[in-house]
């Protein structure tokens, strides 16, 4: 009787946590709370003229979750393109694992600090193990999720040059840009398959799409990458202002390149920093004890 109304409180404070409501803004929301440092609207009228009626409290409160739960919804939808998840039901799906990974986690530490005849706790402190098991299953989720569009996002930054070679050799063959997306996205399948994937995307976006705008917007989308968007900006402005796409995708790769160098001319040049650390702890004793260990054993034995 005490845990289950403590869980559904704490789940509920998560929620409106992640969706940005704080206390203070829903008071002001509901109770018509004045704002004295912005300039109040004028009331709205309807087409006959008369003064719309306000809304009660539980309609203000419903209007407010219903805006934060888009927004929230708009950040997820953008996080799981990120990831590589896919689909019309997987926002839902995401809330629903996240939902039934704090309730799983919660219910097994129930039952470890309940029937676990080795752990002896306070109720108190059983009460935050099972919270705290809760917390992190709702958030497990959300942290894999950006763990899979990192990796996703090195993935194709490490093709991108070797892709942008291919493209330059196809488009001077004589190919237009969907056929040579086409066979650049079959040649890379092996190495780079979330390249090719995505390559894949942009081609049938390109081809059934009305607005071309929109499919390379919706590429920039998935890959938060600096070279992915200034790709997005040639190939658009070249169909634009009728740039070739051989040398818009040349200087495109020689920058890719030398970017890349200057990375890991800069790894390079932190090794030795880094190695310092190592050194002390590992390295610098070992020497000491094959040092002087010999001698201290010779004077031990005489």
């Amino acid at each position: 009787f005490f845990i289950l109304p403590m869980l559904i409180f704490f789940s509920g404070m998560l929620i409106l946590r992640e969706k940005g409501l704080e206390p203070g803004r829903i008071n002001s929301v509901i109770f018509d709370k004045p704002d004295n440092n912005k300039a109040q609207p004028a009331p709205e009228r309807t087409q006959n003229g008369r003064k719309k009626s306000k809304p009660s409290i539980i309609g203000k409160l419903y209007l407010l979750i219903r805006d934060q739960n888009a927004q929230s919804s708009q950040r997820i939808a953008q996080l799981l393109l990120k990831a590589g998840v896919r689909g019309d039901n997987a926002v839902e799906v995401f809330r629903l694992t996240r939902f039934a990974a704090a309730i799983a986690l919660s219910a097994f530490a129930w039952l470890v600090t309940t029937f676990a005849e080795q752990i002896d706790v306070t109720q108190p402190l059983k009460t935050f193990i099972i919270l705290a098991a809760g917390a992190i299953g709702f958030y497990l989720p959300t942290v894999l999720m950006i763990n899979n569009a990192m990796k996703r996002r090195d993935e194709i930054k490490a093709g991108l040059p070797d892709m942008l070679d291919l493209m330059v050799i196809c488009i001077q063959g004589g190919l237009s840009l969907e056929p040579a997306l086409t066979r650049v996205s079959k040649e890379i399948r092996h190495s780079y398959k979330v390249l090719s994937e995505e390559i894949t995307t942009l081609n049938v976006e390109l081809s059934y799409l009305g607005d071309r705008f929109q499919a390379y917007q919706n590429l920039q989308e998935r890959v938060d990458l600096p070279e992915v968007k200034s790709l997005v900006s040639m190939m658009y402005q070249s169909e634009k202002l009728g740039t070739p796409l051989a040398i818009a995708f040349n200087t495109l790769t020689t920058e890719t390149r030398k970017e890349r160098m200057s990375m890991a001319e800069r790894k390079a040049g932190s090794l030795s920093s880094k190695l310092t650390v190592p050194m002390i702890l590992f390295f610098v004793p070992a020497m000491f004890v094959v040092i002087l260990g010999p001698p201290i054993l010779q004077m031990m034995a005489m």
